[in-house]
């Protein structure tokens, strides 16, 4: 079963919808990929830091619990939320039919935003932080984030509700959870904190968060992606929707139970880790099934992925999803994750989230996205394939580290007799691997950021024929006859 070739009303209503969206979406990708060079940047000389403290001494600003709080902020906040919000205002825009409306106030808002999140890296970067990563800005900080998000993705909710089809499609479903979730946790878990909280529920409120905002906002949006780029580019609808379902309610029910397997041991009842522990295991399940529905889906055509950098980063996207999902459900065991929870490994487990499943997912929203908006095709083929290959193996080279480095970290620190400084030094030849791992990743997005702009400011390739890997320009109409899979 293919699905079915659109008719010239549904390709010019296509157009009107890409026109209502491209200066909104294009501002929160630019402005999200330029903090993505920013963030990069950071964990690189984070990391170089690390592994040698006494770099730039005579500098606060240049010192590790500076540099790394405000990486963390940059990457997430910066690019992660806004990336993130672009996709979602387009998706839903193209899924349920409806033209973007209110893109002046959009605008004002993402502007908004970017001066909160500019005002948060900063002071955090000044050394204002307390401590608690990608909540450790000022206090009223939330209030100015919560109020520009709410006015950003105010018109998702009521497009929703206006959608041209009956039938809900998986990617909507996502999209509007995301939208609902984000502001849920993200207040929630600073009213919390704010009131004062004592430090140890703090910390647990804290690393609740973090968790929510893989489960919650990022897996979503990435699914969200996946569950529209697959299909359309295979050209078949996808294997199993009544599994896409199981998968989308298994998560929205078990991730807000998420988190405190990260104090397994610690000062906190012990059925709090234990309920946690095993609410990751079973989002394992709904993981590994989510990535074998879409992979099952593009049985027969795989070779498309070798073509099409949309499904190239889409697919290793979803691959390091499973992967993610595989470590986070060990590391939420105790026998597993009690050597783990204070170590590198933590590092590595939340940057392949963040820069792994979820990034990598965007990036492929991406490429697809932006020549339908702009009227351009992307200038260089061969960019993309740098970009593509030097984040992934950044992102190998930053998790292998890191795990291994978390385990060696981790056995040292389980040894009542044995320092905490002998945990460091045996396991800083891994932060080796993580500063090598962030400049290729910096570099890679150099690559990205230079390509992007050139979309935005008009000057992408206006010549016929899409911009595929391995091909030169107006070799191939599509990926599919690229791949030889269409005559």
């Amino acid at each position: 079963m293919t699905l079915q070739e659109p008719t010239p009303e549904e390709i010019e209503e296509r157009a009107a919808i890409d026109r209502s969206a491209r200066y909104p979406v294009m501002f929160f990708f630019t402005s999200a990929a330029a903090w993505l060079l920013v963030a990069t940047l950071l964990g690189f000389i984070s990391s170089l830091k690390l592994r040698l403290p006494g770099l730039w001494d005579d500098y606060s600003i240049l010192g590790y619990g500076r540099l790394f709080p405000a990486h963390l902020n940059a990457l997430f906040y910066g690019w992660g939320m806004q990336a993130g919000v672009g996709v979602m205002l387009w998706l839903m825009a193209r899924l349920t039919r409806n033209q973007l409306s209110n893109q002046a106030g959009i605008l004002v808002a993402g502007h908004i935003w970017n001066a909160g999140v500019t005002f948060a890296v900063l002071t955090v970067w000044l050394g204002y932080g307390n401590s608690l990563p990608l909540l450790d800005f000022p206090k009223w900080v939330w209030l100015f984030l919560s109020a520009s998000y709410l006015l950003i993705v105010v018109g998702v909710i009521p497009m929703f509700r206006r959608r041209r089809e009956s039938l809900v499609y998986v990617s909507e479903m996502y999209l509007v959870g995301a939208a609902l979730w984000f502001p849920w946790i993200f207040i929630t878990a600073n009213i919390i904190i704010g009131k004062g909280t004592a430090p140890v529920m703090a910390s647990g409120v804290n690393a609740w968060y973090i968790t929510n905002l893989i489960y919650f906002w990022m897996a979503p949006i990435a699914l969200a992606i996946a569950y529209y780029i697959v299909p359309k580019i295979a050209g078949r609808p996808i294997y199993s929707y009544p599994l896409a379902q199981a998968s989308f309610w298994l998560l929205a029910f078990l991730a807000g139970w998420t988190g405190f397997s990260r104090f397994m041991g610690g000062p906190f009842p012990a059925w709090m880790p234990a309920v946690s522990g095993a609410a990751t295991i079973f989002i394992l399940l709904a993981i590994l099934a989510t990535v074998f529905n879409l992979l099952v889906t593009l049985k027969g055509c795989s070779k498309l992925w070798e073509y099409s950098p949309s499904l190239r980063f889409t697919v290793f996207g979803m691959l390091m999803l499973a992967v993610y999902a595989v470590l986070a459900a060990l590391s939420s065991t105790y026998s597993f994750g009690r050597d783990l929870q204070f170590s590198h490994f933590l590092v590595g487990l939340d940057t392949l989230a963040i820069y792994g499943f979820f990034s990598m997912t965007v990036f492929g929203a991406i490429y697809f996205i932006v020549p339908r908006i702009t009227g351009a095709e992307w200038p260089s083929g061969k960019r993309i394939r740098t970009h593509f290959w030097y984040s992934t193996y950044g992102i190998i080279t930053l998790v292998v580290t890191m795990l291994i480095g978390g385990i060696a970290q981790g056995g040292n620190l389980a040894q009542w007799d044995q320092t905490f400084s002998t945990s460091f030094v045996n396991s800083a030849a891994y932060v080796v691997g993580r500063a090598l791992a962030w400049a290729m990743i910096s570099f890679s997005n150099i690559s990205f950021l230079y390509q992007l702009t050139l979309m935005f400011i008009g000057k992408g390739r206006k010549s016929e024929g899409p911009t595929l890997i391995h091909t030169q320009p107006g070799e191939a109409e599509s990926a599919k006859m690229a791949a030889g899979l269409q005559e």
